[in-house]
């Protein structure tokens, strides 16, 4: 349902969601798809920005960065449906899943001496090339979904080899990978119930006019966190760096190093 006299109208987005639009303010689509983009996904960029990244690497503040960008995005497409919003919420997807494939990749290579040093510059140049595809079939939401479905079981496959088969990592990038997995894949359920089957996401999580997509939103957020403070703690132990898990707000976990405390001498 779309109000007629709604701020944004009309819209240009390639596709609309779930939640009822303008039900609630005239200036904002829809209120708790913009809002759950911001405290589900851009707060998780934030902390990792803030807290994460032990090893100080570009790499990871860059992924934090996107992340939280990727919200700002979202939100603005729900927002607005505007196809500006649109592409600003869908190309940092990519560009996120394939920093963190890089991330994968390198996790092993000696600081400021990288296995593959054209990698960055082949990467840039893809992406490049597909945002240049993207703007071209915008209008074409199988484009997006095709190109981000293809790089995110890839980037599966890179984590199945690096942290489960290989262990690499060891246990506590076993066990946050899980968790990544876990929160990101039961989201994404919920997700394709939001977008094929409205009435019955609206109908079992209907509260103030939410839909599934707000879990969506927190759980996609969390898994890609999570799966890259793993990615992190890889880092670490390769490099023979002593890191630790510790909690923001008693709750987000995030990687620090182990600073050694001074040792006291009696006199």
């Amino acid at each position: 349902m779309i109000a007629s006299d709604g701020y944004w109208l009309p819209h240009t987005s390639s596709i609309d969601f779930c939640e009822t639009n303008y039900a609630h303010l005239n200036s904002i689509v829809e209120l708790h798809n913009t809002w759950s983009s911001l405290a589900g996904i851009s707060f998780f960029g934030l902390i990792g920005f803030w807290k994460g990244n032990p090893t100080r690497e570009i790499r990871y503040s860059l992924a934090y960065v996107i992340l939280f960008l990727i919200g700002v995005g979202s939100a603005g497409l729900h927002g607005t449906l505007h196809w500006i919003f649109q592409s600003s919420d869908e190309l940092p997807m990519i560009y996120l899943v394939t920093v963190m494939n890089f991330m994968a990749v390198e996790f092993d290579s000696p600081q400021g001496k990288p296995k593959y040093p054209k990698l960055p510059s082949i990467l840039f140049i893809l992406l490049l090339i597909n945002t240049l595809i993207y703007y071209t079939f915008q209008h074409l939401y199988l484009v997006f979904v095709t190109t981000y479905t293809a790089i995110t079981f890839y980037h599966f496959y890179l984590i199945y080899n690096l942290i489960h088969k290989a262990k690499g990592g060891g246990p506590l990038s076993q066990k946050l990978s899980r968790w990544s997995l876990i929160s990101y894949i039961g989201s994404f359920l919920l997700w394709l119930v939001d977008m094929f089957h409205c009435e019955l996401s609206s109908r079992l999580f209907g509260t103030a006019g939410m839909t599934f997509h707000v879990v969506w939103h927190f759980g996609a957020g969390l898994g890609a966190y999570l799966g890259m403070v793993a990615l992190e703690n890889c880092r670490c132990v390769a490099l023979g760096i002593p890191c630790r898990l510790n909690y923001v707000y008693c709750l987000i976990p995030v990687l620090e190093l182990v600073h050694d405390e001074p040792s006291s001498k009696d006199d």
